[in-house]
């Protein structure tokens, strides 16, 4: 059970159904939380071989902001993630917009994002292939968020990265030369700024007018974070990876008139309460629905997908061995008797889908 999509499906027709300001992929969004694991989408029925009881489970709807789905996805995220970690320290970088900018990610979300995925770790690598710097070549993965602590509007990148590079010419790896940042805030904020300008102007020039010049001076935030061996970085990361802005553990009461939500002071890191109107928390919720085609997760230097071979040279360079495990076969969790709990349930009819009675 989940007390959000709980409440989230109670509060979609009022949306659904009225004058309220929806786009496209928020009303598909809201259709999707309100018919999953319903007998809209259909389902199974299963039978124990054990103890021989009966038990149904209704389709998932797989939407990113649902909170119903996505665990599996997370999980696999995680372990592909912590496999590739090599042995070296990790970074966490995380980079922010002046608040003048963010209008920009609302207004053209697809455009802007990319601007600041590619200005962003451009800024990293220029920074990083000064000799004075690191003189290497890194390699990141980066996501993007777009909310703060109290689900406001707050687009963001976080940067997992290894605590060095590849050289130019491919022979040697050099590692960070300090422990607690790779790279010089003040040059790669610097570079980013400058980069985010000439991208936008050349690219949305309507949207960089309404930029107020200041933007370009100040505002731009870069924050480097020691992150051990990154296993905890991935783990922090992979929560909104295949998931939205908040999910169940945060919510302290949902109610029809509105809803408490626990959060972390970033000033004083201490645990505070936030209690929205049910009308302004659906509002906040539903302007973080990615629109479609948008990726939140993206490969940098030698970690992309098309840089196999520089990989392949730096695992070589830092003695990564070559490991064959065995598949290790997770258990089938919809395969398990809620009576028993054996894993013996068995597909016996498949349930036929319901139409929806009145979503539009």
């Amino acid at each position: 059970m989940s007390v959000l999509a709980d409440w989230l499906a109670r509060q979609a027709p009022a949306w659904l159904e009225g004058n309220r300001p929806l786009t496209p992929a928020q009303r598909r969004a809201l259709l999707a939380i309100r018919r999953c694991r319903t007998p809209v989408l259909g389902g199974h029925l299963y039978r124990c071989t054990d103890c021989h009881e009966t038990d149904f489970a209704y389709h998932s709807c797989h939407h990113r902001a649902c909170p119903r789905c996505g665990g599996a996805g997370t999980a696999e995220w995680t372990a592909r993630q912590t496999a590739r970690l090599l042995p070296v320290p990790y970074f966490l970088v995380t980079i922010t917009v002046p608040e003048p900018l963010r209008a920009c990610f609302a207004a053209r979300p697809a455009v802007v994002l990319d601007l600041f995925f590619n200005a962003s770790a451009q800024a990293l690598q220029t920074v990083a292939a000064r000799s004075r710097h690191l003189g290497a070549e890194l390699g990141m993965v980066g996501v993007f968020h777009n909310w703060g602590r109290q689900l406001q509007h707050h687009p963001h990148l976080h940067f997992i990265m290894p605590g060095g590079g590849l050289t130019a010419d491919h022979q040697a790896w050099r590692s960070s030369r300090h422990p607690e940042w790779l790279l010089p805030k003040a040059a790669v904020e610097a570079a980013l700024r400058g980069g985010m300008e000439t991208a936008l102007r050349h690219v949305a020039p309507d949207l960089h007018a309404q930029v107020p010049d200041s933007c370009w001076r100040e505002g731009w935030w870069v924050d480097w974070r020691p992150a051990g061996s990154g296993q905890n970085a991935v783990k922090y990361l992979a929560r909104y990876v295949q998931r939205t802005a908040i999910t169940d553990e945060r919510i302290v009461a949902a109610t029809d008139e509105a809803v408490t939500f626990s959060y972390i002071d970033s000033a004083t890191k201490r645990p505070l309460e936030c209690t929205l109107p049910a009308d302004e928390f659906m509002r906040r919720y539903l302007q973080h629905v990615p629109p479609p085609g948008q990726h939140r997760v993206r490969y940098f230097g030698w970690m992309h997908p098309a840089a196999s071979k520089r990989r392949m040279i730096v695992e070589t360079l830092l003695n990564v061995p070559i490991l064959v495990t065995a598949k290790v076969v997770e258990p089938e969790w919809h395969l398990r008797c809620p009576h028993c709990h054996a894993f013996a349930l068995v597909c016996v009819r498949k349930l036929p889908r319901t139409p929806p009675a009145c979503d539009r």
